[in-house]
């Protein structure tokens, strides 16, 4: 027991990350979801590129009319257009700006959630097309999940496997796209020209855009010229469709970034039952707390918490500071908990701070459930959820583990109470925007995950590496496998 108890602590202090590394790395400005328009606009600077390409494409699916396409493409950005609603999708800042003209309202979102969800989607159906093919004649393989039509709908090449064998046939101003002897894409050329200097961000809008086969689509960029006619088979609702675009207009104008300088910030919406949403504007108050705050210091903050420790060792409430000893690792990095003040003003021995939590079974428990929960969590969720803290403070500091077994586990309502009560103890603690975007991201739910993880970076004196780092990797990783995308 003395054992799993010293793993426990171990575990616990661990959270933190380590003095000799750590770095305050401010969080970019760009990827900080709480940003006003006149920030962003600031962000982007001064335009030197006013080129636009505005194009209106008619569409039809399977012969029956559709609503237009409309989009303008920019020298490092392109934009949707429904109405009063512009989708903006920010090659510079890498974020996806919607914005209601007529409501005046702005939301600021990721690119990475995005591109993240589709090789997540990727391999997910892959696997499942193998384990149907892997039956034999008893697994029926939907044409859907087909890889190249996995691709299509979702815009990227599947991971590790070979490229999908398309074969263009060029017949005067048409060329036809093969797919296993079927046509597949066929392309009338016109006589407009993309300008070089908005190439990327073109072939990006049909990528994203479209769903067409990445093969394709790097055709239709590599080719310079806005189709007259773009026709192509489409299995991404699951049944065949055929979907034509045709050219109604293609202007190249002189415009400003169509960003409005005065649109209200919307971070989430309203009046939706999605408890996923729910759970988040819930938690949305606290975050936003922490993010605004000036930030603390770091120096004060620490003594504050070690004099606060030492006065629990001193009450006798040694549960109580274990949980603020787990607490202060969580915030500052566990060298942070290192030093316990002795009352004669040295540190306190490690030996001595486990003999003191060692007598308490509350502070046995927690750290019995610390060393648990990664290899057996079953058994750390019965640990947590059964401590006793009616007694003290801080047991929000439980919350925060709960959280993430509990989410692990599927419960997702029990999840989101611990969430809750996480967040309304420390708002400040970065592991719990990684715990809850990861809460979100189990249920797909990328736009919201990636949310959390940008708001737990925009938390004045980020520590590095911390709970978030993994993240950074990430986003530096998709951007390298897929720069077609950014």
């Amino acid at each position: 027991m003395r054992l799993l108890f010293g793993v426990g602590l171990a575990v616990l202090l661990w959270l933190g990350s380590p003095i000799c590394s750590a770095q305050e790395r401010p969080y970019p400005t760009a990827a900080n979801p709480t940003m006003l328009a006149k920030v962003i606009l600031a962000l982007r600077g001064s335009q030197s590129d006013h080129t636009q390409l505005q194009l209106v494409f008619d569409r039809t699916r399977n012969g029956e009319a559709l609503a237009p396409l409309t989009a303008w493409i920019g020298a490092d950005y392109f934009v949707l257009v429904d109405g009063d609603r512009l989708t903006i999708t920010d090659l510079k800042l890498v974020r996806r700006f919607v914005v209601d003209r007529q409501a005046g309202t702005l939301v600021n979102l990721s690119l990475y959630g995005d591109v993240m969800f589709r090789r997540i989607e990727v391999v997910r159906r892959m696997s499942i097309a193998a384990a149907l093919t892997k039956k034999g004649s008893d697994g029926q393989v939907p044409q859907s999940l087909d890889q190249f039509w996995i691709e299509s709908e979702l815009g990227i090449i599947a991971p590790g496997k070979p490229v999908s064998a398309i074969v263009p046939h060029q017949g005067g101003d048409r060329t036809q796209f093969l797919y296993n002897g079927q046509e597949v894409a066929a392309v009338t050329a016109s006589n407009t020209g993309v300008p070089t200097n908005l190439s990327h961000s073109y072939g990006t809008f049909l990528r994203r855009t479209l769903p067409l086969h990445p093969s394709i689509a790097r055709w239709l960029s590599d080719n310079a010229q806005v189709p007259k006619v773009l026709a192509f088979t489409s299995e991404a609702r699951g049944d065949t469709d055929r979907i034509v675009l045709r050219l109604r207009s293609a202007t190249t104008v002189s415009a400003d970034f169509p960003m409005p300088p005065h649109a209200t910030l919307v971070l989430l919406p309203w009046g939706t039952n999605d408890p996923d949403v729910a759970l988040l504007r819930d938690a949305l108050p606290h975050m936003l707390e922490a993010i605004t705050s000036p930030g603390n210091d770091k120096t004060k903050e620490i003594a504050r918490y070690q004099a606060a420790i030492a006065r629990d060792f001193a009450d006798g409430q040694r549960f109580a500071a274990a949980l603020r000893m787990t607490e202060l690792a969580l915030r500052w990095g566990r060298s942070a908990a290192e030093c316990i003040p002795h009352p004669d003003g040295s540190c306190r021995k490690k030996e001595e701070i486990e003999r003191l939590l060692g007598d308490d079974p509350r502070a046995v428990a927690m750290f019995k459930a610390a060393a648990l929960q990664d290899h057996e969590p079953a058994k750390a969720l019965a640990i947590w959820g059964g401590l006793d803290r009616h007694d003290v403070a801080n047991g929000y500091v439980v919350d925060v583990f709960l959280a993430r077994l509990l989410s692990e586990s599927g419960d997702r309502v029990a999840a989101a109470k611990s969430f809750n009560a996480a967040f309304a103890g420390d708002p400040s603690i970065i592991l719990l925007y990684r715990e809850l975007g990861d809460h979100f991201a189990r249920v797909s739910r990328l736009d919201l995950a990636w949310l959390c993880y940008d708001l737990g970076r925009a938390i004045p004196n980020r520590q590095t590496p911390d709970a978030l780092t993994d993240v950074d990797n990430l986003e530096a990783d998709l951007s390298q496998a897929y720069p077609e995308m950014f």
